[in-house]
This record gives C-alpha cells, structure tokens and sequence, in this order.
C-alpha cells in the first residue's frame, strides 16, 4: 500500500457553499490530510468554487432541474458514478469516502463498481422520508461508518440495522485561528447565540431563558448570528415577549467577523433541542468563552457542567435563564470558565481529527476488496422498498448500472 493514499471524497458542500458542519469537516479534515491523502472529490456542479489545493481534485458532477431535494440528490449519485468510473479506472483510488445521506448511494454504486472499501460519515442523522431510508441504504452498506460523537452512534445502533462497524471521531477546531482576543477577558457585554434558524436549534427556548434574565440583569444584550426561514418568526417572538431593542439579528457571519463575535462575547449559549455534536460550542471555548448548553447530545461530551460552562435541561428555559444570569453576574466565573475551556478545546484539534481519520483510512485500505456485504445482499430489496416508487426505482436503476460497469 503506498503512503499517499487515494480517496475518492463525495460531498454536498465545498467553500463557498458550506452551510454547517459537514462543509467545515470536509475542509479541515482533507487539510489535515494533505501530507498523506490525494483526494478526487465530487461536489454538485456550481458556480465558482473555491480553487481546491494540489491535494484535491475537484470533479463537478452536472445534476439536471429536480422537483425535490431528493430527486437533485438522486440525480447527482447517478451522475457522480458514471463520471467516477470514467476519470478513476485508469488510475483506481484506495477508498470511497462519502457524507451524509444526499451521497452514501454514489459510494455504494462505486463500491459495486470498483470493490473497494466504502467509508460513510453520518453527520446530522434523518429521522424520516425518503433521507432516513437512504441513510440506512448507505450506513447497511458501508465498509465503516464514521460518526462524530457517541450520542449518534448510539442513535444508529438503536436501529437495530445490522451495520458492520460504526467508528467515532469527533468534530473539531483550530486553535490557532480560534483563539481568545489579545486583550481577553475583556467582552463588549453581549450574549452569542450561532445558528441555523431552524427549529432544532431552540432559539425560541434562548429567547424566553433570555426574558427572564433580563429580570435580574437589566441592562444585558443577546446578538442571535445566523439566517433562515424562521427569521421573522424569532424577530415576532422577541417583540412579543417585550424585549426587541435587547436582540439584534446580526445574520450569517463566517471568518474573521465571526471570530471577533465570539471572541468579545461575554458568553455563548448553544439550546438546541438536538445537536448530534455541536461545533459552534468547541468553537466558543477556544475563544475563551463559557457556553451555556441544553444536556443533548454531543454536547454532553463537549462541555464539562460546571468546570467550562453549564448544561442545563433541554427546552428548560428557567435553569437556563438562572445559568443566564448567573454568568452575567459573575465576571471572575466567565473568566476562569473561558480559561478551563480554551484548554478543554485543544483536545479536539482538527489535526487530531486527521490523525484519527487517517488510521482508519490505512486499516481500512489495508484489508484488502472486501467481499458485498451479506446484510446488504439481503436488506437491498427491503431497504429499496422503503423508498418511494420513482426514488426506488432510480437506486435500484443506479446499483444495477454500477455493478455492470464494474
């Protein structure tokens, strides 16, 4: 096996289009590979792509007009396979590495196709529709199943699907560009809140912890960074609880903004409801921030309660609220939980996360071709037929072209 692998890398985002988690791991970790890993990537065929470095070669896969986010995703599979097994066979990758449910049916086409070890990472799991039953399709399928905390490998396992192995390597940060201000500890007396606004988040939790702090600590500010369909819905929210000139919706926020965001906030606080890890928290604290957190999730193995931050029950907005107030009162606390934090924070390093990546590339790479899975034999059919008609009909379709051109 020779020491620069090759990886064929299925993903739905690449700079500029990165909208959460996953466009932030694929960054960080193919960087943290650069040394060891050539990687092709196949990202959907956009405008103006980010110029990849030396190490990545980034394939455009055309997807016609769609109805539905589905129909796009499936499309997108059938056409990154054919041009995978076009661009690769004179010069085969080690493995396939793919991201989330829009990309696990590529993989297993190209694992049909190529015979070699398919890897899925399952960053945010699908609790219904069409997504969840591909997602099965994928993680049955796959050689590993990479996860980033124990909370969603514990929510795969309890499916009871009988997938092979599921391996965890966390999310993580760059300590060196994530980084307390020079003159930390000052803050410009303001609470930070980074998300998506969609419901998962609990920002309707934020808004009425935030009310009742406001109680005890009148003069506090909460800035709510992000966008989404629910924007005026928050805004309405805010109003009608009797508090909008304390809120500012500042929007989307990436680089060097949102690093000054965090770094002169007085604390950051994270109340999803679900949060299958939570970087926006690893995030704050390496800027030598406290966060305040619901107990879901990943989180739970991010933030140490009482040492870092607070955990505090998820949807319980009066503990949050007492949390809330608690920090804003207490300067020396915010202080010694933004120190305990930034060196809680280096232990999630994204170059750690690359080392891990990279042991399982070689252990994977190192077992040879792998036979089809038997539990994917099996399952296909009754994991296809979960699918609607025309959903169904095109996987099938895409499995059967694949193991042909194989």
């Amino acid at each position: 096996m020779p020491d620069k692998l090759r990886v064929a890398l299925f993903s739905s985002e690449y700079p500029p289009y990165t909208f959460g988690g996953l466009g932030t791991h694929v960054v960080e970790v193919t960087s943290a590979l650069a040394d060891s890993v050539a990687f092709e990537m196949f990202v959907p065929a956009r405008r103006a792509y980010h110029e990849p470095p030396p190490t990545i070669r980034l394939h455009h896969v055309p997807t016609p007009r769609a109805r539905t986010n589905v129909e796009f995703w499936i499309r997108y599979c059938q056409n990154a396979v054919k041009m995978a097994v076009e661009r690769l066979s004179a010069a085969p990758v080690d493995l396939i590495h793919c991201h989330d449910w829009m990309t696990g049916l590529a993989g297993l086409g190209l694992r049909a196709a190529f015979g070699i070890p398919f890897i899925i990472n399952v960053h945010l799991p699908q609790i219904a529709g069409a997504p969840y039953h591909m997602e099965n399709l994928g993680v049955v399928g796959a050689d590993l199943v990479l996860v980033n905390s124990r909370a969603v490998q514990q929510e795969l396992a309890d499916r009871g699907l009988p997938i092979r192995r599921i391996g965890v390597v966390p999310n993580g940060v760059d300590p060196n560009t994530y980084t307390p201000a020079p003159d930390w500890p000052r803050d410009d007396g303001y609470i930070l809140f980074v998300g998506r606004f969609v419901a998962q988040k609990g920002i309707d939790v934020l808004l009425r912890a935030f009310g009742a702090a406001l109680e005890r600590c009148t003069e506090a500010r909460l800035l709510i960074v992000g966008d989404g369909d629910l924007e005026l819905y928050f805004r309405r929210v805010a109003h009608h609880l009797g508090f909008p000139h304390r809120v500012t919706f500042v929007g989307w926020q990436t680089g060097s903004a949102l690093l000054e965001l965090y770094q002169k906030a007085q604390f950051v606080v994270v109340p999803s409801y679900y949060e299958p890890f939570g970087i926006v928290a690893l995030e704050a604290m390496a800027c030598g921030r406290p966060v305040i957190a619901a107990r879901v999730g990943g989180l739970e193995e991010i933030i140490e309660d009482g040492v870092v931050g607070y955990l505090t029950p998820s949807g319980d907005y009066l503990r949050m609220a007492h949390r809330m107030a608690e920090l804003l009162l207490n300067p020396a606390r915010r202080e010694a939980m933004g120190r305990a934090g930034r060196e809680r924070s280096t232990a999630f390093s994204w170059d750690k996360v690359g080392q891990a990546t990279r042991a399982l590339y070689d252990e994977m790479a190192g077992q040879g071709t792998p036979p089809y899975p038997t539990q994917m034999a099996a399952l296909e059919e009754p994991l296809l037929a979960t699918l609607k008609p025309n959903v169904r009909r095109a996987a099938r379709k895409l499995l059967n072209e694949a193991l042909q051109m194989g």
